[in-house]
C-alpha cells in the first residue's frame, strides 16, 4: 500500500510539472492590409496659350521671341511613388513638341520651325523640383522620364510650364528664325506670321 501511494505521488507531481507552463500563453498577431496604387490624373486635353512674341533686337536679335506666361496645373493625385515621362509632336511629324506653322500660299514650302525651349517644374510634399534637373529643356531633348522615389503624402502632384520660344537663351536644335532684310534668306530662316502649334504628352505611371 506504501509503496502504491508512493507510485501515485510521483505521477500526480509529473503531471503537475508537465502543464505547470499552459495556465498562460501568448500568440503575437503581425496583421496587414494594403492600400492599392492609384493614380488619376486632369481631365485632357488642356488648351493653354502661352502668349504673343514681342520684337527682340538686342541678345541673338533682331527677332521675333516669346518669353512665355507660366501655366500651372494641379496635375494628379498619386499615392506611391511615381514616374513622369513627356513626349510630344507636332505637324511637320518631328516627334518632339517644337512649335510651327505650314506655310501657306502658292509659294508655301512645308513648315516654319521655330527653336522651342521649356522651363518645367513639378511639385510634390511641398517641394518644387525641376523636371529636366536643369533651367531649361529644349524641344529635341524629350521624350524625357523622371522618377519621384517618395510618395506624395497629401497625394498632390502639380506641374508649371513656362516655354521660351525662338529666343537665343539657349541652343535648340533648329535655329532661331531672324527679321531682318537679307535677300539670301530661304524659307527655313524666316518665321511667318500666325499661330503656330504643337502638342505635348504628360504620362504618369506607378512605380
Amino acid at each position: 500500500m506504501k509503496k502504491l501511494l508512493v507510485l501515485s505521488l510521483a505521477l500526480f507531481l509529473f503531471i503537475g510539472v508537465l502543464f505547470a507552463d499552459d495556465l498562460t500563453g501568448d500568440v503575437n498577431f503581425n496583421l496587414s492590409m494594403t492600400v492599392d496604387k492609384y493614380i488619376e490624373t486632369m481631365p485632357g486635353p488642356v488648351d493653354f496659350d502661352f502668349g504673343t512674341t514681342s520684337h527682340q533686337v538686342l541678345w541673338g536679335g533682331p527677332m521675333e521671341s516669346l518669353y512665355g506666361a507660366t501655366g500651372e496645373w494641379d496635375l494628379a493625385y498619386v499615392n506611391c511613388p511615381f514616374s513622369v515621362t513627356i513626349s510630344g509632336d507636332n505637324d511637320a511629324g518631328q516627334g518632339v513638341p517644337r512649335f510651327v506653322r505650314e506655310e501657306v500660299g502658292p509659294n508655301a514650302a512645308g513648315y516654319d520651325i521655330l527653336p522651342t525651349i521649356y522651363q518645367i517644374h513639378f511639385t510634390t510634399n511641398a517641394v518644387q523640383d525641376l523636371f529636366y534637373g536643369t533651367w531649361l529643356q529644349g524641344a529635341h531633348q524629350f521624350p524625357y522620364t523622371k522618377s519621384y522615389c517618395e510618395t506624395p503624402h497629401n497625394g498632390q502632384v502639380k506641374m508649371d510650364m513656362k516655354a521660351y520660344v525662338n529666343s537665343s537663351i539657349a541652343s535648340e536644335a533648329v535655329p532661331v528664325r531672324k527679321t531682318l532684310i537679307d535677300p539670301n534668306f530661304t524659307n527655313e530662316q524666316s518665321a511667318d506670321a500666325g499661330e503656330y502649334e504643337c502638342t505635348m504628352l504628360v504620362t504618369l505611371t506607378a512605380l
